[in-house]
């Protein structure tokens, strides 16, 4: 029997049906590429003066002026004007001592200066009196030079006791605590009726117009923080408000236990948010030293057991991204970032995450890292 004419046309090519472990191995190799593709994350290398550094330190909120007081004299406590957290002006009382005693021996004083005043006004009149009968000779001269004299001393007695007096009334106000500046009385250590010594404290009066931010500064950093171009202080009690400031000074006394160098920043605070004590933090935004050099984020430095450095540069050849290891020369690490001064020209983009176990010539698949969370670029 013969075969049907629909089914007896000959197909001009051979069909090609691949077989099941031919696909597999297709599909294997083409999720192997993709597997080959390791994700990783990059930033282009940036020249040092391009870039404004930042480094975020805590700290403290001090005084400038703080002041434990004591009285000028030994003596029992009469009255205390002030309690902790009285705010008190320049010059007011805050303690009064027992002054009785002082103030009978400057009645004495006084009573003594009326009878020296009675007494030298007595001696000029008498002398007063002989002067005309001296130049006609009535009168002894030796008589008149001791009635002189007389007035004279009774002028020098005068002035010995105004000046008792002045002693006397110093002595007085010496028995009374006066405020030597502005502020608020952070502690009160007495009451009336206490027996208290010179030198025992009292009271203990802050400042709180004039602040300070204080920071401890690793030694590393000193000599960036010096030329730092702008800071902001931010307050724990206040975490969205950040104060404009700047560096006042470098204590240049190194602590021998932290090894870090104490560092006084001033703040603009017209909110008055600030109290001494008050602890928070400070960014400082500095430009790295080295302004020829090239400048990397420290995650992109992977440094091995003997010291060498080395980042992983990006490069696409024919469609495909690969990586390829590049040793570099540091100058240090300043904050989040670190500077190259040998094997990178800027420009290229080193990988920042994902480059543990990378090896070269292996396929990655390029995210582009986000440069704010590294430093500030301008």
């Amino acid at each position: 029997m013969s075969m049907p004419r629909s089914q007896a046309v000959a197909h001009p090519f051979p069909l090609y049906r691949p077989t099941v472990p031919i696909l597999l191995a297709l599909v294997g190799l083409a999720f192997a590429d993709e597997e080959r593709a390791v994700p990783v994350e990059v930033m282009t290398v940036l020249r040092s003066d391009e870039v404004v550094e930042e480094i975020r330190l805590t700290g403290t909120v001090s005084s400038q002026r703080r002041a434990r007081l004591s009285p000028r004299l030994v003596g029992l406590v009469e009255s205390v004007k002030v309690d902790a957290g009285d705010e008190v002006e320049k010059g007011d009382t805050l303690l009064r001592m027992d002054s009785r005693l002082a103030e009978i021996e400057l009645e004495l004083v006084r009573a003594q200066i009326e009878t020296a005043e009675i007494q030298r006004k007595d001696a000029i009149r008498r002398f007063d009196e002989v002067k005309e009968l001296i130049d006609d000779g009535a009168f002894a001269k030796t008589e008149a030079g001791t009635l002189q004299a007389s007035a004279a001393i009774s002028e020098a007695d005068l002035k010995v006791l105004k000046v008792k007096e002045q002693q006397a009334q110093e002595r007085i106000e010496r028995h009374q605590l006066v405020a030597p500046f502005s502020g608020i009385i952070a502690r009160k250590a007495t009451e009336s009726g206490e027996w208290v010594d010179t030198g025992t404290m009292v009271l203990e009066l802050v400042e709180t117009e004039a602040l300070w931010f204080d920071l401890q500064i690793a030694q590393e950093f000193v000599a960036a923080i010096r030329g730092a171009e702008r800071a902001e202080v931010t307050l724990d009690s206040y975490p969205g408000r950040a104060l404009e400031a700047e560096v006042e000074m470098i204590v240049p006394v190194k602590d021998p236990v932290s090894r870090t160098f104490l560092t006084r920043l001033t703040f603009k605070d017209g909110e008055k948010l600030a109290s001494p004590g008050m602890s928070g933090s400070a960014t400082l935004f500095y430009r790295p030293r080295n302004e020829s050099a090239t400048v990397v984020p420290r995650d992109a430095v992977v440094r091995t057991a003997d010291g060498t450095a080395t980042v992983w540069i990006v490069t696409e050849t024919n469609a495909q991204t690969t990586v390829r290891p590049v040793t570099i020369r540091t100058a240090g690490s300043l904050g989040k970032v670190v500077e190259v001064i040998e094997g990178l020209q800027g420009g290229e983009k080193v990988v920042v995450r994902g480059n543990e176990g990378l090896t070269e010539g292996q396929t990655v698949s390029v995210q582009q890292h986000d440069p704010a969370s590294e430093s500030t670029l301008r």
